[in-house]
């Protein structure tokens, strides 16, 4: 029996280094962040890209996992604070 190609997966994790801060990262690469505010969860990219500002942090971490897996995937639930 012969497996099919699977294509390469990389495992997202999250991690918080300090307060109000979350990390995303693979065991390659740097993938982005998402920092509490006054205003909201302001997600940024993995090259410091605004990906808005968000009323969760779930929305904020689907706007960066949306970022880094590209708009196939990208996270269509994630609603802004601002227009």
């Amino acid at each position: 029996m012969t497996l099919p190609d699977l294509p390469d997966v990389e495992l997202l994790t999250w991690s918080s280094p300090v307060a109000c801060l979350w990390v995303a990262a693979t065991p390659t690469a740097y993938v982005g962040m998402v920092e509490e505010t006054d205003e909201g969860f302001v997600a940024n990219g993995s090259t410091s890209e605004d990906l808005g500002t968000f009323r969760s942090l779930s929305a904020a971490r689907r706007a960066v996992y949306g970022a880094w897996r590209g708009p196939a995937e990208s996270a269509t639930t994630a609603q802004p604070t601002a227009a």
